[in-house]
Order: C-alpha cells, then structure tokens, then sequence
C-alpha cells in the first residue's frame, strides 16, 4: 500500500525544495500551504505523516499538530522548524506529541531518514491494531 506524507509550510521555495528532495522516495507526497489547507485536507485523505512547518500565519505548526493529534492520533507528526525555543520544544513534545523534531537548514537524508522512520512506527502501528 502506498503510504502518503503531507508537507505544510507557507513558504513556496520551501514545499517546492522538499518535494524535489523526496520525489524519487516510495511514497506520495503532497503540499498544503497553510494548517487550515492541512486540516482540510486530512478531514477528505488518508495521510501516514504530516510534517509542518512552526512559523506560519494564523496556525502554528505546533497547533496543528496538536489538532492532528487529537482527531487522527494514529498519523505520525514531524515538526521542522528554524527556530526551536524551549516553548517550541515543550509544545512539541508534550502537546503535539511529534515523533521528530527538526531544525531547519535540515540536510536532506536526515529529513529522508525521519520520514521513513515515521513510517515504519505507521506500520508498527497498523499492525498492532490488527492484531487486536
């Protein structure tokens, strides 16, 4: 089954820099520029992973991630953010409950490898569940 992983962040260069650096991974990628796009989205899609962006206007990062945390608590959640402060950091951990958080510049096989980490715990997880 084809896992799907949706990139949001406001920054055009960004998404667009992302998706260059994962096209050739085995798995969907798709955008969405802003968290209220993302939760949009999730409500119609089937999603494996969100990675958000901290800094966007309106949500932040850690927002949303909280939010996918509540309403899809079995999508794995990344943080990339370029400023990480310890309210950052708290908020991602304890209210978002990320499975990754990332510093921005994040070198592209470390962005790589958390992905595929993330969904590997999808799987862990998808099988645990049917075991049940």
């Amino acid at each position: 089954m084809e896992r799907t992983v949706l990139i949001v962040d406001d920054e055009d260069n960004i998404r667009t820099a992302l998706l260059r650096v994962l096209r050739k991974q085995p798995y969907k990628v798709l955008t969405a520029r802003t968290a209220d796009d993302a939760m949009s989205f999730l409500k119609r899609h089937s999603v494996d992973l969100v990675i958000s962006d901290e800094q966007m206007p309106g949500m932040r990062g850690t927002q949303l991630l909280a939010w996918v945390a509540e309403y899809f608590p079995n999508v794995v959640r990344i943080l990339l953010t370029g400023k990480a402060t310890a309210e950052t950091t708290r908020a991602a951990t304890d209210d978002s409950k990320v499975f990754r958080f990332l510093t921005k510049p994040c070198p592209d096989a470390e962005l790589a490898a958390a992905i595929r980490a993330g969904l590997a715990e999808r799987e862990r997880q998808l099988a645990a569940v049917a075991q049940h």
